[in-house]
């Protein structure tokens, strides 16, 4: 399982007996917060300006036994208290997960802060994750995600999968378009297939899209590709930021727009759905009659499309899903990606891309 960076109290800039300080107070722990990083590891932190770049950085380290850390940079020249800056807080050089084609998924996700400064404030309750491609030339995804409780709004380890995974088939696309060959063969053909045809422009649909990885990641791999992202009424102001932020690919859009699974509308598009994203949304299995539900209504409308589940297995009321979507008609193909944990153990998410059986994969 991969482990996230996390602000238990956000940075502020600190004056104690005339010299300016930065604190904050920071916790390393899983997706879901149920579980600390059991591991010694050095981490870089850094002060930055919006125009300076690094403005003071030091080293601490994050023990086995912590369950926080406190942070403290200083003492800093006086006129930086006037400044704004933000607090980065990262993991030096630690290996990932690196296949040449998959964007590198450390252990630890660094986090960067909301910008702070010169009234004492602390910074809003946010951190900033920065998805790097490998060998690539796509600038980096830039995802802001709350620094709280609130798992709604934060990342979770199936959605960083699944942009793992659609960067690594867009990157075979590339490839195959460049060489004039066939490529690497998927395991899920359906998908690359999907991803292929961008003209007319691609529609796509995220339900249950949190901060809207998996969705604003494909718009910025992808040219001609319309991305809906939806979810419950309480993620619309993270989702926009992320929109508002996101350095789309040419003629790519991103919307949002509330979805309530108990109460689908008729018509969530105006143009036939091609493909379906949903990552880490299995974990409730409560809600899972009215998924599938709204999944069954939505290709019901738009016959052709595939759906692409990215999970994480967490308990063994999961199972009922896969039952559900049988049931509902629905065929799958199975993929998986590993994830690193620690004590250099792997993880691995499942992917599975659905169809009717009339849609063909």
């Amino acid at each position: 399982m991969v482990y996230y960076v996390r602000f238990l109290k956000t940075p502020r800039i600190q004056q104690q007996k005339g010299s300016v300080y930065i604190s904050a107070l920071i916790c390393i722990t899983t997706d879901l917060g149920d579980s600390f990083l059991a591991e010694d590891v050095d981490l870089m932190v850094i002060a930055g300006g919006n125009s300076s770049g690094a403005i003071f950085q030091k080293t601490t380290k994050w023990n086995a036994s912590n369950r926080e850390l406190a942070i403290t940079l200083g003492p800093l020249p006086s006129n930086l208290a006037q400044q704004s800056m933000a607090l980065t807080v990262k993991v030096p050089q630690l290996p990932g997960y690196s296949i040449p084609e998959y964007p590198p998924i450390p252990l630890v996700v660094a986090a960067t802060s909301a910008p702070f400064g010169p009234q004492s404030m602390p910074a809003e309750k946010l951190v900033q994750r920065h998805i790097q491609y490998s060998g690539s030339e796509l600038v980096p995804i830039q995802i802001w995600e709350e620094t709280g409780n609130s798992i709604a709004r934060h990342i979770w380890d199936a959605g960083l999968a699944a942009v793992t995974y659609l960067h690594m088939i867009c990157e075979d696309i590339k490839k195959t378009a460049h060489n004039k060959n066939k490529g690497t063969e998927p395991k899920i053909p359906a998908l690359k297939r999907v991803l292929s045809n961008v003209n007319p422009p691609l529609q796509v649909v995220e339900l249950g899209a949190g901060c809207g990885i998996a969705g604003i990641a494909l718009a910025t791999m992808l040219p001609n590709c319309s991305v809906l992202l939806t979810d419950l009424p309480e993620v619309e102001e993270i989702i926009k930021r992320n929109i508002n932020v996101a350095q789309l690919s040419p003629m790519s859009s991103v919307h949002y727009r509330n979805l309530d699974w108990d109460d689908p509308p008729d018509e969530l598009c105006s143009r036939p759905i091609e493909l379906i994203l949903v990552s880490d949304c299995t974990y409730n299995a409560d809600s899972l009659p009215a998924l599938v539900s709204t999944l069954d209504r939505l290709v019901g409308t738009s016959p052709e499309a595939i759906i692409l589940v990215a999970l994480k297995r967490r308990h063994d009321s999961e199972t009922v899903f896969f039952d559900l979507m049988q049931s509902a008609g629905f065929t799958a193909v199975q993929d998986s990606v590993q994830i690193p944990s620690q004590h250099d153990e792997m993880d691995e998410i499942e992917f599975y891309c659905y169809s009717r059986q009339t849609g063909g994969k």
